[in-house]
């Protein structure tokens, strides 16, 4: 008996052998002049800072800071300040030349923070608020050719990229939202900082470490979160043992550390 034909069909049957293509991957970085992820980590701490000073009344302005001799009302003052100088140093690099951030020195930055830091809370979290809008327009305002050529100047760091202003104003926050000391009021504490600030400062302060060595130190960093690294020539070994945000805390001043580690010249 003749064994029974398959059914015929037009379709064609498709080869085990094809693999179907993936779904197009997003870029893990967009090349741009523009510094998007750290304005966009600067504007989210911002929007941190006003989130907790709404609850900041007058006897809390008028407490101590965790930074000595500053009340929360001059970490404030000083927040809306360091604010409008570096819309002051956009400013005047979209027109062309270099701005110091406090014209005025030391001095004029002192004097606005001495000025301001006994006003009422409602007064200090208007002021700061305003502030903050009006760097966060001067940012959008900013054209892409003043961002790959413009320069502000501060008086740590000297002439500094537009770009690196952004991360300074950026640790500024992070940082001091910390310095406040409002945990009390879901303020946060140095093992809240957000992971994508402590990658970008992880970067930075690694990078400059070897200049803040004694010259006989080789610091060597192995946090276990992150690649160990060394900074420094010299010949005492010394190892910092500690996960990346311990480590960067004692590298910030704000941690004694182990009286073994090597002292470090001023963070910047």
């Amino acid at each position: 008996m003749a064994t029974p034909s398959a059914p015929h069909s037009d379709s064609q049957p498709v080869s085990s052998s094809v693999v179907l293509s993936e779904p197009p991957q997003p870029p893990e970085y967009t090349p741009s002049a523009v510094p998007l992820d750290r304005l966009l980590g600067c504007a989210r701490a911002h929007a941190r800072l006003l989130e907790l000073l709404a609850r900041v009344d007058d006897a809390i302005a008028r407490r101590p800071s965790l930074l000595p001799g500053w009340t929360v009302g001059h970490l404030i003052t000083h927040l809306a300040r360091n604010a409008d100088s570096h819309a002051d140093m956009l400013d005047a690099a979209r027109d062309g030349y270099v701005e110091d951030q406090y014209p005025g020195g030391p001095e004029q930055r002192n004097t606005a923070i001495e000025a301001g830091a006994g006003r009422p809370a409602q007064q200090l979290v208007a002021d700061v608020a305003d502030s903050v809008r009006r760097l966060e327009r001067a940012w959008d305002d900013t054209h892409v050719n003043t961002w790959r050529g413009g320069l502000g100047r501060t008086s740590t760091q000297g002439s500094t990229s537009l770009a690196d202003l952004v991360f300074l104003r950026w640790r500024e926050i992070e940082v001091h939202l910390v310095d406040l000391g409002l945990t009390d009021l879901g303020g946060p504490s140095w093992g809240d900082l957000s992971p994508a600030y402590i990658e970008a400062e992880w970067a930075w302060s690694t990078r400059r470490l070897a200049e803040r060595l004694p010259s006989d130190v080789t610091l060597h960093l192995t946090p276990g979160d992150r690649p160990s690294l060394t900074a420094g020539k010299g010949a005492r070994i010394v190892r910092v043992d500690v996960p990346a945000g311990a480590a960067l805390r004692w590298m910030a001043g704000r941690a004694e550390g182990d009286p073994a580690w090597p002292t470090l010249a001023t963070w910047t």
